[in-house]
């Protein structure tokens, strides 16, 4: 067989597009029938059989290994091809996984396990209708299947078809109703669909039949989380830690009570939980490539040669930034400081940090893996994942300094945009942005819907200005259509790309409203004035009322997920004071 096993064994794998949340049943493995076979059908049959007890051991490189000896006796064995691409599939190959799925259903069209495993695997590579078409052929095959229903309705679920799973899963309840797994799934589609009152009704459920259902307290922890009950948010996900489904099922669910626990301010012991990003067992880790080893927590950083290195999106990395100072501190006048960020924070991080070399970091994304590399680091001591910095100097609320800014924008930026500004008709400028540049069914219910910023556009005397990057001109032109008020730009200024630039805006206009993001981010720890948008149990306001991040920013938080009128009432209330005060001055 022409195939080199150092294409998996040697490359990086593939990254999933999409998390699969919820699905059951794992890759089944291959029915080995050895019972009167003969002769070289049993030599396959029994490589078979051992490469599938590597894959059950959790080796699956060895696995490979012995099913490409059987594929090398008889290439066109069915159950070889299904055994090699669960094999690939566990080293997280998706794309060569699908191909050797594809072709064990061309060699036994009639194993329905095998449209179950190409659903999986479709589902991963975010090919959605694919992934629907494979799971309802084998429903067909195998009507009733409960792995099968829960699955199919998390594809559908994750199309946005949130009725259509519902449905769905009603239906199995008719003639399942003990199934906790059912009840589950339930609660889950009802959660993505911003419900998660409702949603708690059936996890509790799930938990009445099942009570040691490690996912099903997961799932309690992350909606009550979702409604403020973070101390019963807090006390599911440590039942959930008890008897784990499996190594990645007790990594996302260490990362899950990380962040309930940050949120209600119990801040060290969420930093040590919240560390579980980085373990190679969570479903979205980050594998960072370095020359050096990593300095731990509690490690000495005295006079050495450290290389910081970002992580999470750019937002993040701006913000972890509030402890880069604290290390450069910590490392002393004998050591060196290298900061690897995002190549468009290049700029702005060089001039807020001019004792250190700083340059871009370089992200591979393939088969289930992102993988982080910085090909122009030096010789270090070690390496420091960025958000680490926040674990070893802001253990508490109390730790985090009360200052303006730690990051500088560049001054003559700001003038020049400021004279823009002034171009405009007169009042206060006020930059909007209401969406993050990645937005799905997930997300959405944690941004404010377009339709409830009509209060705030309508406050007489503002003049508002465009920092939503990406495709907004659908809903400017709804804006301008429906209201009459123009919404303007910053002549020249690229609001995705220019970062540094972005940061000089925030810095120029008068107030900029809008969510965590880049944008607000950026502007909040240059110095701007910034009124985040935000629901109000969100981890980093770290149980208190404000934003330790940017102590001196504003914060307007939702009472309950998807209720946004009365925060945005209390907006509108504050830009009118504010409006009003400007022009009496």
């Amino acid at each position: 067989m022409d195939f080199e096993i150092d294409v998996l064994g040697n490359t990086a794998p593939e990254v999933a597009k999409n998390k699969a949340k919820g699905s059951v049943g794992g890759m089944q493995l291959a029915k080995i029938q050895g019972q009167g076979a003969s002769g070289k059908k049993r030599k396959i049959n029994s490589i078979l059989k051992r490469a599938m007890a590597a894959i059950a051991d959790g080796r699956a490189l060895d696995a490979v290994k012995l099913a490409i000896r059987a594929l090398n006796m008889d290439e066109d064995s069915a159950p070889a091809n299904h055994v090699m691409a669960v094999a690939v599939e566990k080293l997280g190959h998706l794309s060569k996984a699908l191909d050797f799925y594809q072709r064990a259903w061309e060699l036994n069209p009639s194993d329905a396990d095998i449209y179950q495993n190409l659903s999986l695997v479709a589902w991963k590579l975010d090919l959605l209708p694919a992934a629907e078409k494979f799971l309802r052929l084998f429903l067909e095959m195998k009507p009733g299947d409960i792995d099968g229903v829960i699955n199919l309705s998390g594809v559908l679920r994750d199309n946005g078809q949130f009725e259509d799973a519902i449905e769905l899963l009603k239906t199995a309840l008719f003639a399942n109703e003990a199934v906790p797994s059912l009840w589950n799934a339930l609660g889950t589609v009802l959660l993505e669909q911003g419900e998660p009152e409702q949603a708690l009704t059936f996890y509790d459920e799930a938990l009445r039949l099942q009570p040691e259902f490690s996912r099903g307290w997961h799932n309690v922890a992350y909606a009550a989380g979702l409604l403020g009950d973070r101390e019963r948010a807090i006390a599911a996900g440590r039942k959930a830690l008890i008897n784990p489904a499996s190594p990645e099922d007790r990594e996302t669910m260490r990362y899950g009570l990380g962040e309930s626990l940050l949120a209600v301010g119990e801040v060290a012991e969420g930093w040590q939980n919240y560390a579980a990003r980085l373990h190679p067992d969570y479903e979205k880790s980050m594998l960072f490539v370095m020359n050096s080893p990593q300095i731990p927590m509690r490690g000495d950083v005295r006079g050495k040669s450290i290389l910081l290195v970002g992580e999470q999106g750019l937002g993040d990395e701006v913000m972890y930034l509030n402890a880069c100072a604290d290390l450069q501190r910590a490392i002393g006048p004998d050591g060196k400081l290298e900061i690897a960020v995002e190549h468009r924070l290049v700029p702005l991080i060089t001039r807020s940090f001019p004792n250190a070399t700083v340059g871009g970091h370089k992200t591979a994304e393939k088969e289930g893996r992102t993988f982080r590399v910085v090909d122009w680091q030096g010789q270090n001591d070690g390496w420091i994942p960025l958000a680490q910095t926040a674990a070893m100097y802001r253990n508490s609320v109390a730790e985090f300094p009360k200052r303006d800014a730690f990051l500088k924008p560049d001054e003559t930026r700001v003038r020049e945009i400021e004279k823009q500004l002034a171009a405009l008709p007169a009042g206060p400028k006020i930059g909007i942005l209401w969406k993050s540049l990645l937005m799905n069914v997930s997300r959405s219910k944690y941004f404010t819907p377009f339709e409830q910023w009509k209060q705030v556009l309508n406050v007489p005397g503002a003049v508002f200005v465009n920092m939503q990057y990406g495709d907004s001109a659908d809903e400017i032109a709804q804006i301008e259509d429906e209201l009459g008020i123009r919404i303007h730009s910053i002549p020249g200024l690229d609001l995705k790309d220019d970062l540094d630039g972005v940061a000089a805006a925030c810095c120029a206009l008068d107030t900029v409203i809008g969510p965590m993001s880049a944008t607000t981010n950026l502007g909040a720890a240059s110095g701007a004035n910034i009124w985040f948008l935000i629901v109000a149990e969100a981890w980093p306001l770290l149980g208190t009322d404000y934003n330790p991040w940017y102590p001196n920013a504003k914060v307007f938080a939702n009472p309950g997920l998807g209720e946004w009128s009365d925060t945005m009432s209390k907006v509108a209330s504050c830009l009118q004071t504010q409006i009003g005060s400007k022009a009496a001055a």
